[in-house]
């Protein structure tokens, strides 16, 4: 456990960068802060409350493409000509698939620790048997060094949904600030690597939940959820901005697109896909099980708290309150799930 200066905090990336990582760090753009790629133009911000997007966009990234094939059919001037079988023979038609090797070794660098719950839901998810090939291979070796809060603001509700408290089994680096400069803990061998390179003195380290203005205890049984009013979803505009958002919704679709230039091309793309989408709840025969925004509000709440602590043990809410801040109907789902006092 070290202190050191900001001067010295910032040039953590730039150790990571020469470690081979790709360095995510806290950066404001057009007056949001994102986290985005460290480049040499970008400014780390460590005084933001929210980020607008999450680690999974880096992890699972919308629109990341599975695998390329390409037939080996004739493209003429007017389209794809393919012989069908016959009783010449079958279709002299091969199909070969091209996958790429996903981009690894991340690096996030002063996400929150609400962010680091974030990557420890996703990983019950899509690491749970059998494991996605994909985010496996991001996921591998990734870093996380994670600033914790001091404040949070009125959307912030980390204490009651327990993700204040840095995963120490998901971080690697925890920092905190303090009178002087910030308070450093290494909590992997790569952690205290790199508390090693930097310049600083021995102090003590201890953790305390952030000061929030929304303290509750949460109750979401699936009876209470149904139960609950239907007052602010007259509201909804159906944007999906909450689920756009949220640094845990994994929902996805997949599609192919080629080119009418050369169909024999056709890429194979993982799209997010949001449960507040009409699309979302539709199968075959053109039947809709999520007909209606009240459904479908109520099963995103459903999936973020009695489903996925039946299934995988935890809550898929870190209580970032991305969802309310970004809501441009300010609807609020603590009215939802804070049924008890704290």
């Amino acid at each position: 456990m070290i202190k050191i200066e900001e001067e010295e905090l910032r040039r953590i990336p730039l150790v990571l960068g020469e470690m081979g990582y790709r360095v995510i760090v806290p950066s404001k753009v057009g007056g949001i802060t994102k986290l985005v790629r460290a480049s040499p133009e970008s400014t780390i911000d460590l005084d933001y409350v929210r980020v607008i997007n999450s680690p999974r966009d880096f992890l699972l990234p919308d629109g990341e493409e599975l695998y390329r094939y390409r037939s080996s059919a004739t493209v003429t001037t007017n389209g794809l000509r393919v012989r069908f079988p016959s009783v010449e023979g079958p279709c002299p038609v091969t199909i070969d698939a091209e996958w790429s090797e996903p981009e690894g070794k991340f690096a996030f660098f002063a996400i929150h620790p609400c962010m680091a719950n974030s990557i420890k839901y996703l990983d019950k998810v899509m690491l749970s048997d059998p494991p996605d090939p994909y985010y496996s291979k991001r996921r591998r070796g990734a870093l996380i060094a994670v600033l914790e809060c001091a404040e949070g603001d009125d959307k912030c509700f980390c204490v009651p949904a327990g993700s204040w408290k840095v995963p120490e089994e998901y971080c690697d680096i925890s920092m905190r600030r303090v009178v002087g400069g910030y308070a450093l803990r290494g909590l992997s061998k790569i952690g205290r690597e790199i508390l090693g390179k930097l310049d600083g003195s021995r102090c003590e380290y201890s953790s305390e939940p952030p000061r929030i203005r929304s303290c509750f205890s949460i109750s979401a049984s699936e009876s209470e959820i149904d139960s609950s009013s239907n007052q602010d979803l007259e509201m909804c505009t159906l944007c999906a901005s909450c689920t756009v958002t949220c640094p845990t919704c994994y929902c996805s679709d997949i599609e192919d697109r080629f080119s009418l230039v050369d169909p024999s091309d056709v890429a194979r793309v993982r799209k997010r896909m949001s449960c507040q989408r009409r699309c979302y709840g539709m199968i075959a025969g053109g039947n809709i099980f999520l007909r209606t925004k009240e459904e479908r509000y109520r099963w995103r709440i459903k999936h973020k708290f009695p489903y996925s602590e039946r299934v995988f043990g935890i809550h898929g809410c870190v209580g970032c309150g991305n969802c309310i801040a970004f809501c441009p109907s300010g609807i609020d789902i603590r009215k939802t799930i804070s049924r008890v006092p704290a």
